[in-house]
């Protein structure tokens, strides 16, 4: 029998790189039996850092581990008085999901930007919702590091400190390939396939020690198989209905699932 999370921290080994990519995820529900499905379903997850809660703490677990996805019950008692979370003296997750026993259930807490979910909880709506966020927290990410990449005057003697050309052998010859033309990277058991606009390449490397290599100001893991590169990023595409897309280069038609 399957047991599931009642307040639990999910840790691994994991670098400070590592732990800065992971997305970090509070869930604060009263409902038992809604708790253990949104944990059980984002455990499953790669780059989830997951803390599950029964909304008692709300607000100090949010000021202890400054989630970027906080999923909790529209009645908080910590909440329910609030306009927004600058009220409470906290900074604004870049994603929130809302649970909620009544669909016309409206309190000051209740944003536009956040997903209202309606319990008992559906299992594709509730994946849906979790895609919809991560999309926010790594727009929100890609806006951040945008702006301190623009205002960063040690940004480029930091660049030295990646990767700058990595060797792909082409039949005879090896290969130089400047790691900016890269366009994206698929993970391909051992090995990692590079696209680049006019030509692909297969390097021995594992996802994971490669992306360490990478700088991620530039490159931006949205897939537990694929990297992309920023530069050559045209969209994120969220449909009404379905999975995320990364739309890369627009003449060069790739689509990777956010998932």
């Amino acid at each position: 029998m399957s047991s599931y999370p009642h307040d639990v921290w999910t840790e691994t080994a994991e670098s400070p790189r590592e732990q800065s990519a992971a997305i970090r995820v509070l869930v604060a529900e009263p409902d038992t039996a809604s708790r253990r499905l949104i944990c059980s379903i984002l455990q499953s997850e790669p780059d989830v850092k997951l803390q599950c809660i029964d909304n008692s703490q709300l607000i100090s677990s949010i000021q202890e581990c400054d989630p970027d996805l906080v999923i909790m019950d529209i009645h908080a008692s910590e909440t329910r008085r609030a306009s927004d979370w600058e009220d409470l003296g906290i900074k604004s997750p870049a994603a929130t999901i809302l649970t909620t026993y009544d669909s016309t259930s409206v309190t000051p807490s209740t944003s536009a930007s956040a997903e209202l979910l309606i319990k008992p909880l559906n299992v594709e709506q509730l994946q849906l919702a979790v895609e919809a966020a991560r999309f926010k927290v790594l727009r929100a990410r890609s806006e951040l590091e945008t702006y301190e990449r623009s205002n960063d005057p040690d940004h480029t003697e930091r660049k030295r400190q990646f990767l700058q050309r990595v060797a792909a052998e082409s039949g005879e010859k090896i290969v130089l390939i400047r790691v900016h033309d890269i366009l994206w990277l698929q993970s391909f058991g051992n090995h990692i396939r590079l696209h680049l606009k006019n030509a692909t390449h297969l390097v021995r490397h594992t996802m994971k020690n490669f992306q360490a290599l990478l700088d991620p100001m530039y490159f931006l893991r949205v897939h537990r198989n694929a990297i992309v590169n920023l530069d050559h990023v045209d969209e994120f595409y969220l449909p009404p209905a379905g999975n995320m897309f990364v739309q890369v280069s627009r003449n060069h038609h790739v689509f990777r699932m956010l998932r």
